[in-house]
């Protein structure tokens, strides 16, 4: 009868430890999905800052007023009448 009973004493004793054991290590891995999602979305929220600011930097009225701020006065812009197989179309 006593061995019984300290088997099953053991057996809860053991079981509440992995329990506990789990219950810590799954809170763990929570913690590192949501900090995991939380970068994702900072780095989204970024790409799309950085897609913006490219898109106002790159555009062709933007480059064509830095060309003329920065570059020397015989740069010769680039349009659609200085290429002669675009003109034959």
């Amino acid at each position: 009868m006593r061995k019984k009973i300290s088997i099953v004493l053991f057996i809860i004793i053991f079981g509440t430890i992995c329990v506990s054991y789990i219950k810590n290590k799954t809170r763990d891995l929570e913690k590192e999905i949501l900090k995991l999602k939380q970068e994702q979305t900072d780095l989204v929220e970024k790409l799309k800052n950085e897609k913006l600011e490219n898109n106002y930097l790159s555009a062709p009225e933007r480059v064509k007023k830095l060309a003329k701020i920065h570059l020397s006065q015989d740069y010769i812009e680039m349009d659609k009448t200085n290429f002669k197989y675009l003109n034959e179309k």
